[in-house]
C-alpha cells in the first residue's frame, strides 16, 4: 500500500517562484506564503536562447507556409514548413535534458528525470518519493509550430490520461516572440484530465492576480495524483519560454 501523502501535497493553489534560473532554489508556496515545496532551478541561458530562436523560427515558418499557400505556391511553402520543422528540431537538441527532483522540507517528494530527447517526441518520467512511477509527460517537437501541448501518459502504457495545452493559437504565437520581454504576452496553460478541465497554469497577470499558479480544480482532479500536477507546472514554468 502506497504511504499516505504529506498534507502539503493537497492543495488546490500552488505559487511558483518566477524565473527561477539554473541552481537557484525556487520555493512553490500556499496562498499565505508558507514555503510548502522546493526545488533547484533547471533553466540554462543556453535553453532559453536556442528556445527562443527556435520560437522564432517556427512562427516565421509558420508565416511563410499560410503567405505561400495564399500565393497558391504549394511546393514552396511545403518546402518553407519542412524547413521550419527541420530547424526547430536541431535546435531542441541543443537544450539541455531535465531532471529535478521536489523536496518536502529535507526529503525528496517528487522525481522527475527527462526520459528521451528524440524525434518526434520528448518524454519526461514522475516518480514518488518511493521511487515507484506515477505518471509520463509526451510534448511533441511540433507543438512548437503553434500551441505547446504537453500529454499526460499512464506510468506504464501510452494510454493518455490528460494534457496541458496553451489556451489559445493567438496566444501562443504572441507568447513565443514576445512573452519573455513581458508578462502580459503570456499564455495560460489549461490543464484537462479525462476530458475535464483540471486546473490552470496562470502565468498572464490579469488584474492584481499572482502569476505563476497553478490552480486545481477540486473535482476534476480526484483520479490524477496531484504530485503529477504539480510536476506538470513544475516543468512547463521552469523550461517554457
Amino acid at each position: 500500500m502506497a504511504a499516505p501523502l504529506s498534507p502539503l501535497l493537497t492543495r488546490n493553489r500552488y505559487h511558483f517562484t518566477p524565473g527561477a534560473s539554473g541552481g537557484e532554489i525556487a520555493t512553490i508556496r500556499d496562498d499565505d506564503g508558507q514555503t510548502l515545496l522546493t526545488y533547484k532551478g533547471f533553466a540554462s541561458i543556453v535553453g532559453i536562447v536556442a528556445a527562443l530562436v527556435g520560437a522564432i523560427v517556427a512562427v516565421t515558418g509558420a508565416g511563410a507556409f499560410a503567405f505561400l499557400i495564399y500565393d497558391k505556391r504549394p511546393l514552396p511553402a511545403a518546402a518553407a514548413l519542412l524547413l521550419s520543422v527541420g530547424f526547430c528540431v536541431l535546435i531542441t537538441y541543443i537544450i539541455p535534458s531535465i531532471s529535478v527532483t521536489i523536496f518536502d522540507s529535507d526529503s525528496p517528494a517528487i522525481a522527475i528525470a527527462q526520459q528521451s530527447h528524440s524525434v518526434p517526441s520528448v518524454t519526461f518520467s514522475v516518480a514518488g518519493a518511493d521511487g515507484r512511477r506515477l505518471a509520463r509527460f509526451r510534448r511533441s517537437l511540433l507543438s512548437r509550430l503553434g500551441r505547446n501541448r504537453w500529454v499526460i501518459l499512464d506510468a506504464d502504457t501510452n494510454a493518455r490520461l490528460g494534457q496541458a495545452i496553451e489556451e489559445s493559437l493567438s496566444r501562443a504565437l504572441v507568447r513565443k516572440v514576445l512573452g519573455k520581454f513581458a508578462r502580459r504576452f503570456e499564455s495560460d496553460f489549461r490543464i484537462e484530465v479525462m476530458g475535464r478541465l483540471a486546473g490552470v497554469i496562470r502565468r498572464r497577470p490579469a488584474g492584481n492576480s499572482a502569476v505563476d499558479v497553478l490552480e486545481l480544480s477540486t473535482e476534476s482532479t480526484t483520479s490524477l495524483d496531484r504530485r503529477v500536477l504539480i510536476a506538470l507546472a513544475t516543468l512547463i514554468l521552469g523550461s517554457e519560454p
